[in-house]
Parts: structure tokens; sequence; C-alpha cells
């Protein structure tokens, strides 16, 4: 099987990029040859991936995979013109017998996005219909979809998540002896953007160290250097491991975004076993504590609540060798066995059942 992954590769570090890369990983590693068209600010090139910001690059990177016969499986935010564009581009670049490709749309934002008017649902619907399956990461995004004339039997809900995401972990340096000085710790992701809440969870936060003078809040994001606040260690943007090492020494993850698909660091928190604090946006799994979006006194109650709760059970400190039998990467992997057979005339293979 020969695939190409549109999408952003890390750096800069993302929870769509570090998706495409954890998928690439798990693709090689059931001996798929994989290719990656990098359409993010990080313009990579090298090892397995093409530079393909821009149009003119884009198109060409387009056209070469095309013409490999590759199976395209598009990851974009489905939020604006530019993201639906990129999806159209690719639904129309197959050539011949080549396998009809996959679309997963991550924002949370798309489903808004989508209502703005009859002309962006026609849209999102004619770039939907160049695609074998589409992949939303949440039930809103689905029916937005549906709701645009995607026909629903084509779209699938998989989370952009899996066990393979949980790397070794490499703490960044200073936080060690930040986590020492402050109970509770609570770590947050916060990139630039009024959409991820920090001016939510600063105040927030300034309300929980009234109550627990000792508490301590670990940022990290592009920009979260340049926070001044006291007890507040701003980390800057980190590679995925170093993410994962903030999210294990935290006491709490914080969410504190205004819209959201389904956030790929609130997963990884959880499985670390982390208490989660999170804005009611998007999914969120079983064991958060949600707050409505957009209230920054609720956010401060539900970080007192879990700053008192028992946290969940730690769990090993390797992830487990083998992935569970419930892995989305294992349906996302079949449904690419069911498109590239079924464009070879070979025998349908059932689809691993998704959410």
């Amino acid at each position: 099987m020969r695939l190409a992954l549109v999408g952003n590769w890390p750096r800069p570090y993302g929870g769509v990029a570090v998706h495409v890369a954890a998928l690439a990983r798990a693709a090689r590693a059931r001996g798929v040859d994989v290719q990656v068209l990098d359409i993010g600010r990080g313009d990579h090139s090298g090892d397995g991936v093409r530079p393909a910001r821009g149009a003119l690059r884009y198109a060409a990177a387009l056209g070469g995979a095309a013409a490999e016969g590759r199976l395209l499986h598009v990851h974009t935010s489905g939020a604006n013109v530019k993201s639906w564009l990129v999806a159209l581009a690719a639904s129309r670049a197959r050539r011949g017998a080549a396998p009809l490709g996959v679309l997963t749309l991550h924002s949370g934002s798309a489903p808004a996005w989508l209502r703005g008017g009859p002309a962006r649902r026609a849209l999102a619907a004619a770039a939907c219909a160049g695609f074998g399956r589409i992949l939303a990461v949440n039930e809103e995004i689905a029916g937005a979809l549906g709701a645009s004339g995607v026909p629903r039997a084509r779209i699938a809900v998989v989370p952009p998540y899996s066990p393979a995401l949980l790397e070794p972990r490499r703490p960044p340096p200073g936080l060690a002896a930040f986590r020492a000085g402050h109970a509770p710790l609570v770590a947050a992701a916060l990139p630039p953007g009024r959409i991820y809440g920090a001016d939510l969870l600063l105040p927030a936060f300034r309300a929980l160290r009234a109550r627990h003078p000792g508490a301590g809040l670990v940022a990290f994001g592009e920009g979260t250097e340049a926070l001044g606040e006291d007890a507040v260690l701003g980390l800057g943007e980190l590679d995925h491991p170093a993410a994962l090492a903030v999210l294990e020494a935290a006491d709490v993850f914080a969410r504190p975004t205004r819209a959201d698909g389904d956030a790929v660091t609130v997963r990884e928190a959880l499985a670390l076993g982390r208490m989660v604090v999170a804005s009611a946006v998007g999914h969120r799994p079983a064991g958060c504590l949600l707050f409505p979006a957009g209230d920054a006194a609720a956010l401060a109650a539900r970080l007192e609540d879990a700053a008192g709760a028992r946290p969940p059970a730690r769990p090993p400190a390797r992830p487990p060798a083998r992935p569970r039998d419930d892995d989305p990467f294992d349906a996302i992997l079949a449904i690419y066995r069911v498109l590239w057979t079924g464009a070879r005339g070979a025998p349908r293979e059932a689809a691993a059942p998704a959410r």
C-alpha cells in the first residue's frame, strides 16, 4: 500500500501535526509506504516528508503523489476557505484507477464556519464528494457535514488519538525544580489565539492561588515564554516528548478553549492519569471536569475541585508495547485497506468500527 498524508508536520507542534506524525509512524510500522506532504509552516523536507506549503508546491506534490498511485489522506481544519480548497484540490488529484482518498476534519470551529452560509456548505460538499471516506473527530463536525449535503453513510467519527502517541517522555529544563516547588501544579497548552483561553486561565489560576499559595502553572506553546505571572513557568513551544513530560509532571491539566474538536492533549493527560479540567465544547472523554466555555469563574471553581480531588490511578511509566484493541489508528488503517483493495477490484475488507 502506498499512502500520502497531507497535513501539518512538526515542528511547529500542535494537535494535527502530532497526530499526522504518529499516524505516519503507525502506518510505516505496518509495512505501508508513507509519504507526507507538509502543508504547515514548518516547510519540512526529507525522511519521507515533502514541503507542500503554497499553491504551486502543493499542486506539484499532489501531482507527484497521484502519479505514484498513492492513497491520499488529507488532514485539515474545515474552519476556513483555504482549508476546504486544500481538500478540494486533493479530491481532484486522483488519476485513473487510484484509490479514493480520505479526509479528516479536526477543528471544533468547523461547524460554526459551515453554518455561515450556503456557499460554504456547497464548497464543503464539493470537496467531500471526491473522497471515499470522510472522518470527523467529533459528532458535531459529522452533523455539520451531513447538514451540508455530505451523505452520512460516508462519514465516520474517529478520535484523533492512539496509545501510540504516548512516546517516551523527555522533561524540559527547569520543569523538575518548578514541580518540586509548587503544589498543586496545573499544566496547560496555550498556543497563540483567543480561542485557546489564556485570558480565562490566568485569572482562574490567580483565584486558585489565593486559596492554595503553593500552586503553580506550567504553560507551553508558542509565546508562553513571555508570560510574566507569579508562580507561572512559561516554556514556549515544546516538542512532543517534552510536552508529554509536562502533562505527566502536573496534577491537573487545563483545557480552557472556546471551541474544540477532540483535543489530543486531553486524551493524553487522561491516559497519563491526570485530572483534566476542560471547557464543555467539542468532544470531551469521560473523566473530565467540565465548565461552560468562556466562564473564568467556573473554570476557577473546577480547578479548585480538581486540586482537592483524588487523582486517577497512574499508569505504568512506559506505555503498553502493543496497541489496544480499540486503537482508533487501527480503524483508520482498516479504512485504507478497504479503499486500496477496492480500487484494485479485490474483495473488500470490513472496516473496523468507528465511534
